[in-house]
């Protein structure tokens, strides 16, 4: 009975991987505060594993890394590092050969590594005079956020796809007594080569 059950499961395995593929990701992004100053830009590198689903449906779980920050000065500005796992779902659309359009939707867990502000900036309630402060260390911002989003591919060959995306953040990331509500939104476009 176990080889059966296992032979079932490789077998399983097998078909999701037949109809699978992997891209690698590099981009653009940006991340908006509500009732907050601070803008960040910056760059994301990521990898996700597309799986059909059903008729053209397809899953694509993944991960990604962002390096953001807010400058006004060398004297003033706001760091941070995120860890991502969006969960997308998408169907493609053959435009002509070798061209397929592909909108997506779903959710991303992300999850704050590092966040620092150096003297003189100000950033939810703290104003730094000197030197850098850990926003995550004794401060009521939050790491965790679910943010909700999607956007549009273009598959050229099956081997470079070209995407523009937003999302917004469903969490309140200040835990503060006050009250305020402070959420994320931004935009990301980049470039994956599919394997």
């Amino acid at each position: 009975m176990k080889k059966i059950i296992l032979t079932i499961a490789l077998a399983a395995v097998a078909a999701v991987c037949a109809n699978a593929q992997i891209g690698v990701n590099v981009g653009y992004t940006s991340k908006n505060f509500t009732n907050v100053m601070n803008n960040e830009a910056g760059l994301f590198a990521g990898a996700n594993y597309n799986i059909e689903l059903v008729n053209g449906i397809c899953v694509a779980p993944g991960v990604e890394f962002a390096m953001l920050n807010y400058t006004k000065d060398e004297n003033n500005y706001q760091k941070e590092n995120y860890l991502a796992v969006p969960i997308m779902f998408n169907y493609g659309l053959q435009l002509a050969d070798g061209f397929k359009l592909v909108p997506y939707l779903g959710p991303t867990i992300s999850f704050g590594l590092s966040s620092v502000i150096k003297g003189g900036a100000s950033a939810w309630g703290i104003t730094v005079t000197t030197g850098d402060v850990d926003m995550y260390d004794g401060t009521d911002y939050n790491k965790l956020d679910i943010l909700i989003g999607g956007g549009v591919a273009l598959d050229v060959m099956d081997m470079i796809r070209a995407f523009v995306g937003y999302n917004q953040g469903l969490l309140n990331r200040n835990n503060d007594a006050d009250g305020s509500v402070i959420k994320t939104s931004g935009v990301n476009f980049g470039v994956a080569y599919l394997f």
